[in-house]
């Protein structure tokens, strides 16, 4: 079983890049095949308007029951005072399976997700202390550190903090995807971080496929490649027993 923890799908109002205009799921769908991959974990894209959005990832989820989790968006500043409907409505309406965050969760939020126990995946942009806290404050909430810090980065600080967080905290865990210094990898598989490390590739703007190959060279144990390819996620997603 391989699971894809960082998929985009949806549409998005901004029109400048794929990732902020339509992303489409066949595309995934069709490369997942292509390598082998199992399910995959989907997520909206663009910054505002994430009502609708987590509307439509519902409806691509419900399309491919069988290959699918969906999770929410919110914006911490555009959805203020009003996240605990949003996410009424996204985990008890729409059955999705957590929530997508662009920079660090709020108290508002937290609170939220700390009623649900359900996972956060932050993309933090580098600012990967800034996570610390929320960690802390409410350890019954998974937070999955996305990009395992910073996307497309060689910023080697980024990197050793997001390691001194999973170490730290039980309920932090970070994801593969554009993870480009393999060498990073390669560190948390050494200070013995394979049941917080989260295969995720960010496609379609990345290839599974190759993100997948990156995790593939890694000197893991069988067990262990077994946590990283399906088992942690599936735990954070109250799937496998």
């Amino acid at each position: 079983m391989i699971i894809d923890a960082h998929i985009h799908a949806g549409h998005s109002d901004t029109l400048t890049h794929s990732y902020n205009t339509f992303e489409d799921i066949e595309v995934s769908l069709r490369r997942m095949d292509q390598a082998g991959i199992d399910k995959a974990v989907v997520l909206p894209i663009g910054s505002t308007g994430f009502e609708k959005a987590n509307r439509e990832i519902a409806q691509i989820v419900q399309a491919h029951p069988d290959r699918l989790y969906g999770f929410a968006k919110v914006s911490q500043a555009e959805d203020a005072g009003r996240i605990d409907s949003m996410l009424r409505e996204a985990f008890e309406t729409l059955h999705l399976r957590g929530l997508k965050l662009h920079g660090p969760p709020n108290r508002e939020i937290m609170e939220v997700m700390d009623r649900y126990r359900k996972p956060i995946l932050a993309d933090v942009g580098g600012m990967v202390y800034n996570l610390r806290y929320p960690a802390e404050s409410y350890p019954h909430v998974p937070i999955i550190i996305a990009h395992m810090g910073k996307f497309c980065c060689f910023e080697t600080e980024v990197r050793v903090m997001t390691l001194w967080l999973a170490r730290r905290y039980p309920n932090v865990y970070f994801d593969t995807s554009s993870v480009m210094d393999h060498e990073s990898l390669e560190l948390a598989v050494a200070e013995g971080l394979a049941h917080k490390m989260i295969f995720g590739s960010d496609g379609p703007g990345l290839h599974c496929g190759v993100e997948l190959a990156r995790v593939q060279y890694l000197p893991l144990t069988d067990e262990q490649r077994e946590l990283v390819l399906h088992a942690n996620i599936e735990r954070l997603l109250g799937e496998g027993g």
